[in-house]
C-alpha cells in the first residue's frame, strides 16, 4: 500500500508540473503569437485535470507524512525542517495555481471576449506559471532530501 501511494503522489505531480511545464513552454509562446483563443481553452480543459492531480498530491502527501513515524524521532533526524519547508511550499503553490486557474485564465477569456488586449493576463499567467515551475522544483528537492534523511 505505501508504495502505491508514493506512486501515486509521484503521478500526480508529473501530471501537474509536467502540465504546466507544457502549457508555459509550448502552450503559451504560442498564445503571446496570437493563439490567445487556444490558450484559454486548453487551460480551461486541463483544470479539471490539474487541480484532481493538486488534491492527489496534498492528500497523498498527508498520507506519507503519516509514513514517517512519530513527530518527536522525525524531528530528531532533520526532516522536521525540511518537512515544514515542503509544506509551506506546497500551501503557496496551490495559492499560486488557484490564483492562474481561477483569476487569471478567466481574465484572459474576458479580455477575448470582450475584444481587449490580452497581453497583461498572459502576462500574469506566465509569471506566476515561472514562480510555479521553480518552486516546485524546490519542493521535489525537499522532497527527496526528506527520503534520505
Amino acid at each position: 500500500m505505501k508504495l502505491l501511494i508514493v506512486w501515486l503522489h509521484l503521478l500526480a505531480v508529473v501530471v501537474w508540473i509536467g502540465g504546466l511545464m507544457y502549457q508555459a513552454h509550448v502552450l503559451l509562446p504560442a498564445a503571446r503569437r496570437g493563439a490567445s483563443g487556444a490558450f484559454a481553452e486548453a487551460a480551461g480543459r486541463a483544470r479539471p485535470v490539474a487541480w484532481t492531480a493538486i488534491a492527489l498530491v496534498v492528500l497523498t502527501g498527508f498520507y506519507n507524512v503519516t509514513q514517517l513515524g512519530p513527530l518527536g524521532r522525525v524531528m530528531e533526524t532533520g526532516s522536521g525542517l525540511l518537512l515544514a519547508g515542503k509544506f509551506t511550499l506546497v500551501i503557496v503553490l496551490v495559492a499560486l495555481a488557484a490564483q492562474r486557474d481561477f483569476t487569471q485564465v478567466p481574465r484572459l477569456r474576458r479580455a477575448l471576449g470582450d475584444g481587449a488586449d490580452p497581453a497583461p493576463a498572459l502576462s500574469a499567467i506566465a509569471w506566476l506559471d515561472r514562480v510555479t515551475l521553480v518552486l516546485a522544483l524546490v519542493v521535489i528537492y525537499l522532497g527527496l532530501a526528506i527520503s534520505r534523511v
